[in-house]
């Protein structure tokens, strides 16, 4: 009778460590970029210079930053200072005058358990631009949401302003001044 043949051994532990070396150096880096990457930037414009979000475009305050995570080109732009949020949403809409508006008041209540204060308000910029607001307040947060719809361009403009408590009264008072510089009559991309 034939014997097997003997396999010459063979080591494996030199290409398993260099995998185990790249994937971990991939993480590694993955990890190194997250951490050192801001994901708020500073803005660089230059004072009364405006900032688009779709079609709408404004003055934003001095010393907000622009959360880049949280942005999308043409659609929505998000600005930060402190813990306080300035959100501007643009999207088309073919609906009525009034707009999306009872959603969100329904997502802010019982999706995110906040409370509705007050009644829906009507609101006039300098600019003329008018729309709907209410004010909202949680356990840990207040806010104000502003919504602007365009029947002839058919576009609406959400704008979310919210955070914590302290020092809301001077945060709020800049957005009011983004709002008021705000104009849709951007084109739209």
């Amino acid at each position: 009778m034939h014997e097997p043949s003997r396999r010459i051994p063979y080591r494996t532990w030199p290409g398993a460590l260099a995998v185990l070396l790249a994937i971990a150096a991939y993480v590694g880096g993955l990890t190194f970029w997250d951490r050192h990457t801001p994901g708020a930037r500073p803005l660089a414009l230059a004072a009364g210079e405006t900032i688009d979000a779709g079609q709408a475009r404004f003055v934003p305050a001095e010393g907000w930053k622009m959360d880049v995570a949280r942005s999308k080109a043409g659609r929505s732009l998000m600005l930060l200072k402190g813990g306080h949020k300035f959100r501007v949403t643009t999207q088309p809409w073919a609906g009525g005058p009034d707009g999306p508006l009872v959603r969100q008041q329904r997502l802010m209540e019982r999706g995110q358990g906040l409370t509705i204060d007050g009644d829906v308000s009507d609101f006039v910029t300098s600019w003329g631009l008018q729309g709907k607001t209410f004010a909202y307040y949680g356990s840990k947060l207040a806010g104000r949401f502003w919504q602007v719809v365009d029947m002839r361009r058919k576009s609406l403009v959400q704008i979310d302003f919210y955070g914590p408590n302290e020092g809301l009264d001077g945060a709020l008072a800049e957005a009011r001044g983004m709002l008021d510089s705000m104009d849709i009559e951007a084109p739209q991309e």
